[in-house]
């Protein structure tokens, strides 16, 4: 296969202001009639929105807000984009040549395995070994060259834990990514994709990621060795290469095979190829990230260890709305500190009234090398300091209400294990009422007091709809009839702190 530059090449897909979709290549994305990218699957498109900020932040960095501000107001010069995409070619070359994208720079005499193994949900060799892949079957996918470079940039990005010496990502397996959002701009719903990545980046004082002088393996890895990790005290920080790297992780030792080419139909894009890729080389002990704290991801530390950070991951049944208030404000709850993504704590100081924007949320839920599920969540962006202290009652409030939900039910002897998701899933509305009525500039106290009473009200109605009913013997009648009093009385109690025990 002949190289391709991934800086002039036309792989990205994206979708037009009249929904046609085509590709560009990343010197094309200044087109005001181009409004979002439109790849097959959610984290090819998710990665490609990764890949874009990265390339940006990495090459066209503001100095500082009133340079943010000056290409908000005024857009980027495509003479400028295409001097400072320039300057990283050498680096997005994909092909059989080293340096080439995401690869390693040595040939690997690792293991052969099938390209589709880039995917996060292919059966891995023991599944297969033992015939469990029962829902995702076995066999060779083969990928247009377009394809291979996102599934590859999207493992780097994702990669879970993947056996003896299979680095996780430079967030960890899995992580939760938080990007803003712009819903409109200046009454326009359909916004231009460049300003959405704008909103994205950040200025070099703010964010301290200068523009580097040099765009060598410190900002790139594949361009040199890799530092590889099999020895102890062998990891990578921030430190010891460049802090840009956060963009452009690569955990995982891989060489894509571009010499085994098929004709035919690639089994992702659908795009007719005579360049179709199906195999690779892997090899274990790659770059080991250690003490990295990535700009578009959230993390939590212990107040005890408020030096160790914890990206934050994605569980079964995604976030819920308990979740939002940390990825929008750092907040203290119980004993743990929720610190939201570094790009959405810049964004504030360049919001404008013209705007309006939330938060998009997204990411693998692993256990372990399996995947659970893909979330994505879009949030609204809450950025009123009036509000947070009302917010952070109404949670605490809520926080209770589960507590006495789950003890009423436990005194039944009832499975209550489904509660977490199913309460904070129900209550939502009422939440993003509550922030309605306060972006609106009513009273906190009257609006507090309505969620309140409209929570206590659910909180009743929940139990009674799973309790009670006309078939009932006089014994579980008294015995739930004694475990909604007790109910009552919890959610009436006043309280100044969230329990321990809700989550």
């Amino acid at each position: 296969m002949t190289q391709i530059s991934l800086i002039s090449e036309q792989w990205i897909p994206v979708r037009g202001r009249k929904g046609v979709v085509r590709k560009i290549s990343p010197l094309e994305i200044l087109d005001e009639e181009i409004v979002d990218i439109a790849a097959e699957r959610a984290d090819f498109q998710t990665a490609l929105w990764q890949f874009l900020i990265g390339l940006i932040q990495t090459t066209l960095a503001p100095e500082d807000e009133d340079a943010w501000f000056d290409i908000w107001e005024e857009g980027l010069e495509k003479a400028d984009l295409a001097k400072a995409f320039s300057k990283v070619g050498p680096a997005f070359i994909f092909g059989p040549q080293s340096p080439s994208f995401m690869q390693d720079f040595d040939q690997l005499e690792g293991e052969a395995v099938p390209l589709a193994a880039l995917l996060p949900e292919s059966p891995g060799e023991n599944t297969i070994k033992h015939n469990k892949d029962f829902f995702i079957k076995r066999g060779e996918k083969r990928f247009c060259p377009h394809c291979a470079a996102m599934a590859l940039f999207s493992l780097q990005l994702n990669a879970p834990s993947g056996g003896q010496g299979y680095r996780t990502g430079l967030r960890g397996g899995g992580p939760l990514t938080t990007l803003i959002e712009l819903h409109s701009y200046k009454g326009d719903r359909n916004v231009p994709l460049w300003r959405k990545l704008w909103a994205n980046v950040m200025p070099e004082f703010e964010s301290n990621l200068p523009v580097p002088k040099e765009f060598d393996a410190a900002v790139f890895p594949w361009m040199g060795k890799t530092r590889t990790s099999k020895a102890k005290g062998s990891e990578t920080t921030p430190e010891q290469v460049n802090p840009l790297q956060a963009y452009w992780g690569m955990p995982r030792r891989v060489r894509i095979d571009f010499e085994d080419l098929e004709e035919g139909r690639c089994d992702f894009c659908g795009e007719e190829s005579d360049q179709l890729l199906s195999k690779m080389k892997v090899q274990n002990y790659g770059i080991n990230y250690s003490g990295w704290v990535h700009p578009l991801t959230p993390y939590r530390c212990k107040l005890k260890t408020p030096g160790e950070l914890n990206s934050v991951k994605l569980q079964p049944g995604g976030l819920v709305w308990k979740d939002w208030l940390g990825l929008n404000e750092e907040t203290t709850r119980k004993d743990t500190k929720e610190i939201p993504a570094l790009v959405v704590e810049t964004f504030k100081h360049h919001i404008g009234t013209e705007t309006k924007h939330g938060l998009w949320g997204f990411g693998y839920d692993f256990d372990n090398m399996k995947v659970r599920c893909w979330y994505e969540h879009h949030l609204p962006q809450l950025l009123s300091k009036e509000m947070q202290s009302s917010l952070q009652v109404a949670q605490d409030k809520a926080a209770r209400t589960l507590l006495g939900l789950k003890r009423a039910f436990s005194k039944l002897n009832r499975e209550c294990s489904y509660l977490d998701v199913e309460f904070w899933n129900f209550t939502q509305n009422l939440f993003l009422g509550l922030i309605r009525e306060l972006d609106e500039k009513n009273s906190d106290s009257e609006s507090l007091s309505a969620f309140i009473k409209n929570i206590n009200r659910f909180a009743l109605n929940f139990f009674d709809d799973r309790t009670f009913s006309s078939q009932m013997n006089p014994k579980d009648y008294k015995e739930c009839s004694e475990a909604r009093k007790n109910l009552l009385a919890s959610l009436y109690a006043k309280s100044k702190s969230t329990p321990k025990e809700a989550k």
